[in-house]
């Protein structure tokens, strides 16, 4: 069996801006349209742009998790609320995912957070529930030609 390259999680960097742009709209183009219209693709690239991916870098706390020198996955802390978590198509279901929130989690309790809440996207909700993450509420917001954008708000109590 090959071996992985190391990878590790570190915090995010200016220079990561455009990378993890485009890994975040990668990850999209390749997992949601089987999920979402073509209203709702729009507006998660739209939504994950240059000026949010910065602002809340800004905010709180932002990790990429980077193998051989490049961004195959990313996720964001701010306050209590997990945002942006994104994988590369290529690296996904080799326990990216898990590591970011791992890190995340355990940036939260250090903070003082007892509980960790989240968007889940319909795409990565089997794995937020694999994770401990608990259903709050399921939701939508309405786009253009009548497409609904589905989604679930969910939290976790930290151990």
């Amino acid at each position: 069996m090959m071996e992985k390259a190391r990878s590790i999680v570190r915090i995010f960097r200016e220079a990561d801006l455009m990378p993890l742009k485009s890994m975040i709209h990668r990850t999209i183009a390749v997992c949601y349209p089987g999920y979402y219209g073509a209203e709702a693709v729009r507006f998660f690239m739209n939504y994950h742009d240059e000026q949010a991916i910065r602002q809340d870098a800004r905010a709180g706390c932002t990790v990429v998790l980077d193998r051989a020198g490049r961004a195959i996955g990313t996720g964001t802390l701010v306050g209590d609320e997990i945002k942006r978590v994104f994988v590369d198509p290529m690296a996904q279901r080799q326990g990216v995912g898990r590591r970011i929130m791992q890190y995340l989690e355990a940036r939260a309790r250090s903070s003082g957070v007892a509980t960790v809440r989240l968007d889940a996207s319909l795409p990565s909700m089997a794995f937020y529930e694999n994770l401990g993450y608990a259903i709050v509420e399921k939701t939508f917001l309405p786009l253009e030609n009548g497409e609904r954008l589905e989604f679930f708000k969910m939290q976790r109590r930290l151990p």
